[in-house]
């Protein structure tokens, strides 16, 4: 009994921690002036609203029967983030312009994201439901997806040269 009271806590905690970061998603894009970082914030925006969704329906599920439904977590293993980056590699570093607000959205963003990862991936230690630990799994890697595109993006607009230099191997021969 205790470990349904427990994973419901959870779950609600986890519909909150999803619906605040998609508010501040939308927030953050509809602020931003830099295309790459619009279209991150509007991309994490919509996953998050998904999560969210998920653990609705994971809500009123559990409310029915204690056991843990079979199924997965969202999960776009990160390709339409890197959809984001594609127009990059045409792009010229001396163009890249970004506003500060957008840049310290993206810093409080990256650890809120590592919030969430910690505890999805703390939860996914502690079930003993084996369908619930792969759901946390997948949920963790999501964020922690989430994360790395944010820290991708705030390399590339604060150092676009060194982005390239990285990303693309460039290399200064002499």
């Amino acid at each position: 009994m205790q470990q349904d009271s427990k994973r419901m806590e959870i779950l609600r905690k986890a519909m909150e921690i999803e619906a605040a970061e998609k508010g501040y998603y939308e927030k953050a894009a509809a602020a931003a002036e830099n295309p790459i970082a619009k279209k991150l914030f509007e991309r994490l925006a919509f996953e998050e609203d998904a999560h969210a969704k998920k653990f609705r329906e994971l809500e009123a599920q559990l409310g029915k029967s204690a056991d843990w439904p079979a199924g997965e977590a969202p999960s776009w293993e990160g390709k339409e983030l890197k959809l984001v980056f594609a127009g990059l590699k045409s792009a010229s570093p001396q163009d890249v312009k970004v506003a500060k607000t957008e840049l310290d959205a993206m810093q409080a963003a990256m650890g809120r994201e590592l919030q969430a990862y910690d505890m999805y991936r703390t939860r996914s230690e502690e079930s003993t439901s084996p369908a619930e630990k792969r759901f946390y799994q997948v949920l963790a890697g999501e964020e922690r997806m989430h994360h790395l595109a944010l820290l991708d993006s705030y390399e590339y607009l604060t150092d676009p040269a060194g982005w390239f230099t990285v990303k693309e191997k460039w290399t200064l021969e002499g």
